[in-house]
């Protein structure tokens, strides 16, 4: 019978204890792991990737479950004043410790959250609009644009953001590849042709105004007029590897315009809707290529030629890595040699993979080391594998993260910890 009994707890012990280990928070969230953040305070700034793809549906999901629950607590209560009875105040329960682990983790270790994929002009435009409006552009002329734009994904970042107590980079502006095929045609139709030059500007000019002014209107309601969004990547990728103009079959502006002016035209236009204290960037990758790099350094004299006004005050430097690539040191070179123009140098998207002898652990500690003798010229550094599916092997550069998808941290994590010198 003892037996029996002792069988029977032991029993209910085992499936109680995984129970018990999801309550727990991860590592990341504890205070026994060190911020990252302060680790690599003396040096530089410490970014973070937007939601894992997906995981804003269910954050917005949750929302508005909790929307629902509250107008359903408010009826409720108005029922009991109407009767006369006293209505008790709704019990919240906000706090730090019930913030999901994202929020959690984003709070501990960075200071700079970029916007994911939910935030680009695919999502933000949304469907081929049913109705249009009149748009008075800055040339004088009137235009058909769309009445409506789906903002809901930019007001859960911008909410998520403050509650994590970050400052946010806004990425990406303009994205040609990354945006609906009927913004760029004639009547919004992809059976018309191409829009005119004057209509794309208007268009442009329409869509970042939009976005711009939700986030400043955001500020003023929601941040004490305070800018939550220090810095807009505006345009990325013009040139390829070998410094030709980027001509993807996607790319319906290097059509309509044959060259980057529209790239021009997108800065000047972001330059006069934001505050001259918020910094606007150009994004690319593989910038220790010469030929792409000279192009790169025309385009921002371009820009910057265009009017007093037009500026651009920080190079992204994307950087989806492997353990033996890039070399280091041109990689760095690059760095010193945009920080040169006088532009804020960010390491952007920062992750990487292993595929041969030397893991991803290793590279990340020797890379972060280099940043760190570098910390002259990088401003920032931005991780974009914060975390991943499960699975961590190699398939493809998101399987490099510094967390694993319960937020517990990776080898990596601690590497890129040890790489700040902390205990130094």
């Amino acid at each position: 019978m003892k037996k029996h009994i002792l069988c029977m707890m032991l029993f209910i012990i085992a499936v109680r204890m995984p129970f018990a280990a999801a309550k727990r928070s991860p590592e990341s969230c504890r205070d026994s792991t060190p911020p990252l953040k302060d680790c690599y305070a003396p040096y530089f700034e410490i970014g973070a990737a937007s939601f894992v793809d997906g995981e804003e549906d269910d954050r917005i999901k949750e929302l508005e479950k909790k929307e629902k629950a509250a107008e359903k607590a408010r009826k409720k209560a108005e029922k009991k004043q109407k009767k006369g009875k006293a209505a008790a105040a709704p019990k919240t329960t906000a706090s730090p410790e019930n913030d999901p682990y994202f929020i959690r983790t984003v709070r501990k270790h960075f200071t700079e959250l970029s916007s994911g994929t939910k935030l680009l002009p695919a999502t933000l435009l949304g469907k081929k609009p049913g109705k249009l409006v009149r748009y008075t552009a800055s040339d004088g002329c009137s235009y058909e644009v769309p009445e409506k734009w789906d903002s809901q994904y930019l007001a859960l970042f911008l909410d998520e953001a403050q509650t994590a107590g970050v400052q946010v980079r806004f990425h990406l502006l303009v994205c040609p590849e990354m945006s609906p095929g009927w913004f760029f045609f004639r009547n919004y139709d992809t059976a018309s042709r191409l829009a005119g030059k004057a209509e794309m500007t208007a268009r442009l000019e329409w869509y970042i105004k939009k976005v711009t002014d939700f986030i400043s209107n955001w500020e003023y309601e929601h941040n004490l007029d305070t800018p939550l969004v220090t810095s807009y990547d505006v345009v990325s990728e013009l040139f390829t590897d070998t410094g030709d103009l980027n001509r993807t079959p996607s790319n319906y502006l290097m059509q309509i315009y044959g060259d980057t002016s529209y790239a021009v035209q997108a800065f000047a236009i972001a330059a006069r809707c934001v505050p001259a204290s918020v910094k606007l960037c150009y994004c690319d990758h593989s910038l220790f290529e010469k030929k792409k790099a000279e192009k790169v350094k025309e385009f921002i004299g371009a820009v910057r030629a265009a009017d007093k006004k037009c500026r651009v005050d920080e190079i992204g430097i994307i950087s989806h890595l492997e353990a033996d690539w890039p070399d280091r040191n041109a990689f760095f070179a690059a760095c010193r040699d945009f920080s040169s123009l006088g532009l804020g140098v960010h390491i952007q998207q920062l992750d990487i993979s292993a595929r041969s002898e030397k893991d991803s652990s290793s590279a990340y500690y020797d890379f972060m080391k280099a940043c760190r003798d570098n910390a002259a010229v990088i401003q920032g550094v931005s991780f974009r594998a914060v975390t991943a599916v499960d699975q961590t092997e190699f398939v493809d550069y998101m399987r490099a993260p510094l967390f694993l998808s319960d937020y517990s941290c990776t080898g990596n994590f601690d590497r890129v910890i040890e790489a700040s010198g902390r205990e130094e």
